[in-house]
């Protein structure tokens, strides 16, 4: 990767601002241009890791983000799970990403933004289509609703029992540490005209921590994988945002394919 700063733009760009996003340094939208937004997030970052603070993203700055999951190059592909860089293959369908797509799935609404990336619901639209589900898997895990109950789209709630359910019976729930939510009405980090999944209530987040926004995901023999979760989420119609063409998620499992 090149050295990026101030004025710089391009794809190096955008990658290292969804990072930033990933790391709750930025809130703004990942556009590819080296503004003063990213510049300011970008000395926040080497502040925090002592790297001085010019805005800068050099060798130094480049290092300290590998350490913490930045992808400068491509993993090595492997097709053994015994190998640590075994990544799941990908699904036959793809995701969801579009607003016509997920509204043409799940109901369109009215809504208004109320800062930027949250959005406020101005229609009937969430009464009628989220729904109280309950996951008793869940219970126990870091973050989650003791009671087990979260909200999720009707049309997807049975398909997300029974993932969980296999899940269970494969012993892979014990991979399962964080629950970062499932409904959540907003944007997609980054973006201010995107839909999220979260804000139609097909979508979660496990692991957080160890699969940020814009970072490799947890390898096999890391705490805090999900990558052994992935193809009995397929099966269940979830798409997995480590597999996302443009950016890494790997903490974020979207409805792409109803079963009912």
């Amino acid at each position: 990767m090149e050295v990026i700063k101030l004025k710089s733009k391009g794809d190096d760009v955008k990658k290292w601002q969804l990072f930033l996003i990933g790391q709750g340094l930025l809130k703004d939208v990942a556009d590819g241009i080296f503004g003063p937004n990213t510049d300011e997030a970008t000395k926040v970052f080497q502040k925090k890791y002592n790297l001085g603070s010019d805005g800068i993203v050099g060798q130094l700055t480049y290092a300290k983000a590998m350490q913490l999951g930045f992808q400068i190059v491509p993993e090595p592909k492997v097709v053994s799970k015994k190998d640590i860089y075994w990544m799941p293959p990908k699904p036959s369908f793809t995701p969801l990403s579009s607003n016509a797509e997920r509204q043409k799935l799940f109901g369109k609404y009215s809504y208004k933004l109320i800062d930027d990336c949250n959005i406020q619901i101005t229609d009937n639209w969430q009464k009628e289509n989220i729904i109280k589900v309950n996951i008793p898997q869940l219970i126990g895990v870091g973050s989650a609703p003791k009671s087990g109950d979260i909200y999720f789209h009707k049309l997807a709630a049975k398909q997300m029992q029974d993932l969980f359910v296999a899940w269970e019976k494969e012993g892979l729930n014990k991979q399962i540490l964080t629950w970062a939510g499932s409904f959540v009405p907003r944007m997609v980090r980054g973006s201010v005209t995107v839909l999220s999944n979260h804000a139609f209530g097909t979508a979660f987040d496990i692991n957080v921590t160890w699969n940020g926004l814009g970072v490799i995901p947890a390898r096999i023999d890391q705490k805090g994988s999900v990558r052994e979760l992935i193809p009995l989420a397929n099966k269940y119609g979830f798409y997995w945002g480590g597999h996302y063409p443009s950016r890494q998620d790997g903490m974020h499992f979207e409805v792409a394919k109803l079963l009912q």
